[in-house]
């Protein structure tokens, strides 16, 4: 049997270089409408793995520095650092994500713009899924407990 050159059998998979309560830094990038690029990074601290998926869970705990460059990729000033997406970009920290095992070779990650903004999830997902969870759990309380609230049988509007 002859290997087919579009899959190499010596592709290694990837692998954590990290493990739960290490830390290390994480780049984020992303095109701003008027062409500029904005770059953060964070101490990521890592919370757990997700083995079958090469993933780690991490909580961004530190933003560590930022800077903003044209659309040429020349940096601009320091007063650049300032306004309403590098608020967005503070408020990022303390957020928990899941994030694949390569980031952690220190090269940027290009995301959407919608994920700065918050039109994509990608930063509260994890909370997100959190909220639900908890309230599945509550539901599953009351009913397993019979309590079902307020018996008067009015339904509040």
């Amino acid at each position: 049997m002859t290997s087919d050159p579009r899959f190499p059998l010596d592709l290694a998979m990837p692998q954590a270089h990290y493990q739960i309560g290490d830390s290390f830094n994480v780049q984020f990038a992303w095109r701003l409408p008027d062409g500029d690029y904005l770059r953060a990074i964070f101490q990521a601290d890592v919370l757990d793995l997700v083995q079958g998926a090469d993933k780690y869970i991490v909580k961004l705990s530190q933003f560590l520095a930022g800077r903003e460059d044209d659309a040429e990729g020349y940096p601009k000033q320091i007063e650049a650092l300032k306004g309403e997406y590098w608020d967005l970009v503070r408020a990022i920290t303390g957020r928990t994500i899941t994030i694949a095992y390569e980031v952690d070779d220190g090269h940027p990650i290009y995301l959407r713009f919608a994920t700065l903004t918050g039109e994509h999830n990608y930063f509260t997902r994890h909370e997100d899924a959190a909220v639900i969870a908890r309230g599945i759990e509550a539901r599953m309380r009351r009913l397993a407990g019979g309590d079902m609230g307020d018996s008067s049988g009015e339904v509040e509007e």
